[in-house]
């Protein structure tokens, strides 16, 4: 599926993502947390972060946490839910998943917790 079209689709649907049981609430979310162990001087970034869920699990536990998305509909999301839960030390960002903009060995943990299965290169 081309990138247009993933983010043509989600961005319809982004609001959806906010309140999905699966994405906001799923115990992976937790379970995920608790088997990393984040460290309070991490940096952390989460790839395909939709509405932000991932980061937001991750945000009291580390320094900070890049957030990114291709779709701005969810960038807009996730900067939105950010500022409701007054997160302050998370940064949302347009980042392609496949082309990463960031050097090597810039954050102690990387997430993408369910997305990898819409990249066309998950290598």
């Amino acid at each position: 599926m081309g990138k247009e079209i993933i983010q043509q689709q989600f961005g319809a649907n982004a609001a959806s993502y906010a309140t999905s049981k699966v994405h906001a609430k799923g115990a992976s979310l937790a379970r995920l947390v608790e088997v990393v162990q984040p460290q309070a001087d991490w940096l952390v970034l989460d790839v395909a972060s939709a509405a932000g869920h991932t980061a937001w699990a991750f945000a009291p536990h580390v320094q900070h946490v890049w957030s990114t998305d291709i779709t701005p509909e969810m960038l807009d999301l996730a900067r939105q839910q950010a500022a409701e839960r007054g997160i302050e030390n998370v940064t949302v960002a347009y980042a392609d998943a496949e082309e990463l903009p960031f050097p090597d060995a810039s954050f102690h943990l990387v997430t993408c917790r369910i997305a990898p299965h819409h990249f066309s290169n998950v290598a």
